[in-house]
């Protein structure tokens, strides 16, 4: 698929589907000169799914670097990106309020060379972010918020042209985690009202705790799945320890987290400040908590997409 390209920063020349950043040095009013940077980005919008590419240093690979953006704010000029070379083989940096913060970083740097083509590859779930490079997986880290959804694209900087070729961006659908006790009544209010509104409605990927299958410890799955959530939702009618403690956890990753209660809930001092979603275990309830869900949902997704 070829993908249309803004240069936003630098310089940018394409030859048969072959992005290449012009490397060099610019010299600034005062007489400096300063090695050349692009920022690159595409047509299209990304907020989870996997980005990869192939790139190639021309030559100096180790006075190069090349990444793959996984967000770009043109408003405040902010990125995230996963990149080949610089400070470390590879690593995941963001670039937020004019500096730079490393997220990982891994390997030295020093092992790259000229004129090969390596595969670069990310992909991204709420807050986690994994690389592989030539099929290795080699980096994996939770960013300290969940990635926006903007447009991708490239980020390079060197003395020397840099080619990306076979750039590919594949989309997943937004993912909602539900949190709450696993008895009646929450089990049909999770069945008849959660899972059709998310899936049916909105088209939104909805788990819970207890679809989860395969060996393993339960709370890593679960920690697992809120990192890697757009959205959690989470039922706080019941004091429940674990649904708090996954409330917690969830509200330390900042993840937009939806609280529904059903009424009357005597909720605790810590909880009571938030926006609770009320709902009442009747048929006239169940319609309203599905509108009340649905426009929740709308708002947070609505964020997410445009942020």
């Amino acid at each position: 698929m070829s993908y249309r390209w803004v240069p936003i920063l630098g310089g940018l020349e394409e030859r048969d589907g072959v992005v290449v950043f012009q490397g060099g040095t610019t010299k600034t009013a005062d007489g400096r000169e300063l090695v050349n940077i692009g920022n690159f980005i595409c047509d299209q919008t990304f907020g989870g799914g996997e980005i990869a590419a192939q790139i190639t240093f021309s030559a100096r690979p180790q006075e190069s670097a090349c990444g793959l953006l996984l967000y770009y704010q043109p408003s405040t000029q902010s990125f995230i990106s996963a990149i080949l070379g610089g400070t470390d083989l590879c690593s995941v940096k963001s670039y937020i309020g004019y500096q730079w913060t490393t997220h990982k970083g891994v390997g030295d740097p020093s092992q790259l060379e000229a004129q090969r083509s390596y595969s670069l590859a990310v992909t991204a779930a709420g807050s986690r972010v994994s690389v592989s490079l030539d099929g290795v997986n080699v980096l994996q880290t939770d960013l300290p918020f969940p990635l926006p959804s903007g447009q991708p694209g490239i980020w390079a900087r060197g003395l020397d042209d840099i080619e990306i070729s076979s750039f590919t961006v594949h989309r997943r659908p937004p993912t909602v985690f539900v949190v709450m006790q696993f008895t009646p009544p929450y089990d049909e209010l999770y069945r008849d009202v959660i899972k059709p509104v998310c899936e049916e409605i909105l088209g939104v990927a909805v788990v819970r705790a207890d679809d989860i299958a395969g060996p393993g410890l339960i709370i890593a799955d679960i920690a697992r799945h809120i990192v890697e959530a757009n959205v959690v939702i989470a039922d706080i009618s019941v004091r429940n320890p674990n649904v708090y403690y996954e409330v917690g956890f969830s509200h330390a990753l900042h993840k937009p987290t939806i609280l529904i209660a059903e009424k009357p809930t005597d909720l605790p001092f810590d909880v009571s400040p938030f926006r609770i979603l009320f709902y009442e275990n009747t048929i006239g309830g169940k319609a309203r908590i599905e509108a009340g869900l649905r426009k929740h949902l709308e708002a947070v997704l609505a964020d997410w997409s445009t942020s």
